[in-house]
């Protein structure tokens, strides 16, 4: 299937593919396989990103698939099948807003015909949109086209706001959706509180590649060296807490003359912040920001102890990908998603949610026998890699779309 832009969407009226919002209503056949439309912001990074990508690849093999992005595309992480239809409305302008009330309503309001017409272009049995703000944008474009929009939420609600405005806006529109998936029963429970409906739960998944554990076993091998090398992933963003992880990692190597060094892949606002933060915390030569990696398993290959210091999650991706891999993890116990991977001291290690119990379970590891951190490492790969299967994932979206589907 080609890709399209906005640009290819408008003057569609003789396209004898396109719909008017008016017949865009009548039921399409539901059988062995649905056109399914998926949306997302973007595919620049992330795991809400990632499992889109996957999960629409997936899709793909069952199903026809168009996926639209607020995006370019140009900025693209994740890869997706060939055979899906991508349009990439190019329309993030809300990163830097018109000035002006009138002109932020009007650049909105641009924004939701603009998905209202690719959506309706696509001739869907039933959209799956991932993430907050975006859900509401499509549940607002597709309102009266008769569309069922399942929506998919991927961060903690009770921890992240749209505002006011947003979250009210939220609640309302979520009430209409053919049906709302969230990642933890803890996420699930908020949303029947907010919306006053029934909530699906998915959780996510992950699948290391078969090189992976190889990769990591020849990695371990040929160290020449007692360094312990931390790795943290994600977007450099406030909610990750990557500042506390760098000042509990300066307070970890105080308390122990134990070598270590930290690397934090990912990009993002908190970039330079960061950077300047480990120079005044006097660690700036054992901490690394190599940006985005591709692939990212070489990382979690070559490293010893993977940290989480977020100050809540959704359901984190790269925790599950560094267990998956078979390297030992300590997380901070924050809100949504840690608590429902690692059982404490059996696949890995809870902390208190706080700079001091992420040193703490730094310097903890850093005198632990080797033969209980990899045990516990090798219960987190197998348990990983038996609860979070794609396929298992797949299925569950599969059903809700078919239940959904017009």
């Amino acid at each position: 299937m080609p890709d399209r832009s906005a640009a290819d969407l408008d003057g569609n009226a003789s396209d004898p593919l396109a719909r008017s919002d008016s017949d865009a209503s009548q039921p399409a056949s539901v059988g062995a396989s649905l056109r399914v439309t998926c949306f997302i912001h973007s595919l620049a990074g992330g795991g809400a990103e990632r499992v889109m990508a996957t999960l629409a690849s997936k899709l793909a093999a069952r199903h026809q698939v168009t996926l639209i992005t607020l995006g370019s595309g140009d900025d693209d992480r994740h890869d997706v099948a060939p055979n899906i239809a991508r349009v990439d409305l190019n329309v993030m302008a809300e990163h830097e807003p018109p000035p002006g009330i009138f002109r932020r309503a009007a650049a909105a309001f641009s924004r939701l015909k603009a998905i209202r017409q690719a959506i309706v272009h696509s001739q869907p049995d039933v959209v799956l949109s991932f993430c907050d703000s975006n859900n509401v944008k499509v549940l607002l474009a597709t309102k009266g086209l008769g569309i069922p929009v399942v929506v998919a939420e991927r961060s903690d609600p009770a921890m992240q706001s749209l505002g006011t405005v947003g979250d009210r806006l939220r609640n309302a529109t979520y009430r209409r959706a053919a049906a709302v998936v969230a990642q933890t029963e803890g996420q699930a429970a908020t949303l029947r509180q907010m919306t006053g409906r029934p909530i699906d739960v998915i959780p996510s998944a992950v699948a290391a590649p078969n090189d992976a554990g190889p990769l990591r076993a020849e990695c371990q091998r040929s160290r020449e060296d007692s360094e312990i090398r931390i790795l943290a992933v994600g977007r450099l963003e406030t909610e990750k807490g990557f500042d506390r992880l760098i000042q509990a990692f300066a307070l970890a190597c105080g308390d122990t003359d134990q070598a270590m060094s930290l690397r934090i892949v990912g990009e993002g606002s908190q970039r330079d912040a960061l950077i300047e933060q480990a120079k005044h915390s006097g660690v700036d030569a054992a901490v690394q920001l190599p940006g985005w990696c591709r692939p990212i398993w070489p990382m979690y290959a070559g490293c010893d102890l993977f940290v989480l210091p977020s100050r809540y999650e959704g359901f984190p991706s790269a925790l599950l990908e560094a267990m998956s891999v078979g390297v030992p993890c300590v997380s901070v116990d924050c809100p949504s998603g840690p608590r429902e991977i690692i059982r404490d001291g059996e696949n890995g290690w809870l902390v208190e949610n706080t700079v001091a119990g992420i040193a703490g379970g730094i310097t903890a590891f850093a005198i632990r026998p080797v033969h209980v951190t990899t045990a516990v490492a090798e219960r987190a790969r197998d348990d990983v890699r038996q609860n979070f299967r794609w396929d298992t994932l797949v299925d569950r979206f599969d059903a809700v779309l078919r239940r959904c589907a017009k």
